[in-house]
């Protein structure tokens, strides 16, 4: 978690808040059906391939265990306490 939060805090706060609550048409993540969701392939392949025609700009360039530590942290994050762990061979799966 701390390494995620860490990752967050340089790529992704920006645009989603340090509550994680997005602003005007940046989207939520506390509360984000994706974040939650079990499945956790929907949340890599949106950072690894953005999302909203780039308004959600793709994270290729970071390393599979820092896109595993910020989906982990995103998903037991603020209201999200998933419990659920991202493993960094499920983001290599999916940049195949």
């Amino acid at each position: 978690l701390a390494r995620g939060e860490k990752v967050y805090a340089a790529n992704c706060q920006a645009c989603h808040q340090a509550t994680g609550m997005g602003a005007g048409p940046i989207k939520a993540l506390a509360g984000s059906q994706v974040v939650l969701d079990a499945d956790h392939s929907k949340q890599i392949a949106i950072l690894l391939n953005g999302a909203a025609n780039g308004a959600m700009p793709a994270w290729k360039q970071l390393s599979d265990t820092e896109l595993a530590a910020v989906v982990t942290y995103t998903k037991n994050s603020w209201t999200n306490k998933t419990g659920q762990l991202v493993q960094p061979k499920e983001v290599v799966a999916a940049r195949k």
